[in-house]
């Protein structure tokens, strides 16, 4: 939006901020392909830099399009067009983009400085006048979540868990509301300004000094649990790790996942490079690799950069390219011992104490009391469920699938797969590249509290167990689930999670590193309410 003068006052604008990188002069921020206008600037106002713009004509839109048939007279006055402006200047020895309507798409994503808005803002922003917080939670899938209050609040109240939740974008008010009465901050940081366009210089350089400043770390310090690498050394470490395994089709690492908020509700299809205009109905690492085919040996990181995803929205008939396959790569890797996660086309280090808490809290888990069996190649969750019941029957009983409803609640809880007569909670998932155990270790402590808390639940359970048990095992069955009223001795159970997944490596390394700290999470809350917890691995043969 751009100034509007109304006599010597300036109307507030909403101005869009980056910080440019690697940039030595403004048509080195311009992406390639990208071919806009540019607009000289007026030597009197003292700013260096350049303005690029494009229109395009008015058009009809879509909508009109396709309600026209049905109208007796057809909508021939009705159009839309849209404009777009780059404002690139140089202040405070670095480069500076201000966006206006769809001007950010001239820019080339790798020129822009990761995280400058968000810095900006954390530094800035009063730890108790949070208006929003995003979040993003990497496991074996991406979960993001946007969470608004309805006034400006403390950070508690957005119950945020700062040992797995990424910040991503913050929106608050400033401690000092000089600069702008708010501040949003992700990539770019969003304000409302009523500067006028000549003050834009020396606003870049507060701003620059407010991304330098470590003021966060009063507040904020648990967003460094990931680090974001600039080390180019590095970088290219990493990426040569990626490729290596990719090209022999080793996806044990990595998955793929929309680098941002999408509505799944109107995604059609997508496209993905180096396959041609082969249609996909989800973001799959492994069916992407299978397509390629012989194409996968020459699998290289300047390609998958290079290589463009697309989305068909159900609203057009066109694929919109939205990201490259790099930074749709979520993958973990290992380097001089470092844990280093790449999350939408950025490499962060790990914190080793937060590595070393995972990893101390999965490794001194124990394993299931329960004698388990193998399951077999290709055997669904269901079947694997029956066999380990089967196995010992009158020690085991199947609740697989055996939804109950606790009072009051609109939709039901399965207590777990398999219960044990020691008290075991027993939960089963195999682990594939296309799903995510996150499910598996929030099941259990899903089911736990509603186990304690809720006596009806308690009932349900007991009406199933006999109906589907004989004397004897039904009494010793019903032992183990007190009726409504009665006292539940906690120390008598645990949760057993046990994961179905071939591997050859060590103590609790087979689970991805984010799975762990899932697993931590709930682990500590099963603790909490007196569960004893366990984790397994059986191999698939």
């Amino acid at each position: 939006m751009a100034h509007a003068l109304i006599g010597d006052l300036v109307a507030t604008s909403r101005l869009t901020i980056y910080l440019l990188r690697d940039v030595q002069e403004p048509d080195d921020a311009i992406g390639s392909g990208k071919s806009p206008s540019i607009a000289p600037l007026d030597p009197a106002s003292n700013i260096s830099g350049k303005f690029y713009f494009t229109s395009r004509p008015a058009t009809a839109p879509a909508w009109a399009t396709y309600v026209n048939p049905i109208l007796s007279t057809p909508l021939s006055t009705v159009f839309s067009s849209s404009a777009s402006g780059l404002l690139i200047l140089k202040s405070g020895g670095r480069f500076f983009a201000f966006t206006f309507g769809y001007g950010r798409g001239f820019l080339d994503p790798t020129k822009i400085e990761h995280q400058f808005g968000l810095r900006v803002a954390l530094n800035r922003i009063d730890a108790s006048q949070i208006r929003s917080m995003d979040t993003k939670t990497f496991e074996d899938m991406v979960v993001t979540r946007s969470t608004q209050a309805s006034k400006s609040t403390d950070l508690p109240t957005f119950g945020l868990d700062v040992s797995r939740d990424i910040l991503r974008a913050v929106t608050g008010e400033p401690r000092n509301t000089k600069m702008a009465k708010r501040l949003s901050g992700s990539d770019a940081l969003v304000i409302s300004s009523d500067l006028p366009p000549k003050d834009l210089p020396s606003l870049c350089v507060e701003l620059l000094a407010a991304f330098k400043e470590s003021t966060y770390k009063t507040d904020f310090a648990w967003i460094d649990h990931l680090a974001l690498i600039s080390d180019k050394t590095t970088i290219d470490a990493l990426d040569f790790l990626v490729e290596q395994q990719l090209v022999v089709g080793d996806t044990s690492n990595s998955h793929m996942a929309m680098p941002e908020v999408i509505d799944w509700a109107d995604v059609d299809a997508f496209t993905i490079g180096g396959t041609r205009k082969e249609e996909y109905d989800d973001l799959d690492l492994d069916d992407y690799l299978v397509r390629l085919g012989s194409a996968t040996a020459d699998i290289t990181i300047s390609r998958l950069k290079g290589r463009h995803v697309s989305v068909r929205f159900s609203r057009s008939s066109d694929f919109d390219s939205r990201w490259t396959v790099y930074q749709c790569l979520i993958t973990e890797q290992r380097l001089k011992s470092k844990l280093h996660v790449l999350i939408e086309g950025r490499w962060f280090a790990v914190s080793d104490s937060l590595v070393s808490q995972v990893d101390d809290f999965a490794n001194g888990l124990p394993r299931s009391t329960t004698g388990l069996i193998s399951s077999f190649v290709g055997e669904v969750e269901a079947e694997y469920n029956d066999r380990l019941a089967q196995s010992a029957p009158q020690d085991l009983l199947l609740l697989d699938a055996k939804i109950k409803r606790p009072g009051g609640a609109a939709s039901g809880i399965e207590l777990c797969d398999v219960l044990a007569s020691t008290g075991e909670f027993i939960h089963v998932k195999r682990k594939s590249r296309s799903s995510t155990l996150s499910h598996l270790f929030a099941q259990g402590t899903i089911s736990a509290t509603t186990f304690l808390g809720d006596g009806f639940f308690r009932d349900e359970i007991r009406k199933m167990i006999v109906s589907d048990t004989n004397e004897p095992e039904t009494t010793a069955w019903l032992e183990l689930v007190p009726e409504a009223n009665a006292k539940v001795e906690r120390a008598k159970y645990s949760a057993s999670f046990v994961v179905i997944a071939n591997s050859t490596k060590s103590g609790t390394d087979w689970l991805p590193f984010f799975s762990k700290l899932n697993l931590m999470q709930n682990g500590k809350q099963l603790i909490n309410l007196g569960f004893r917890v366990s984790i397994s691995r059986v191999d698939a043969q």
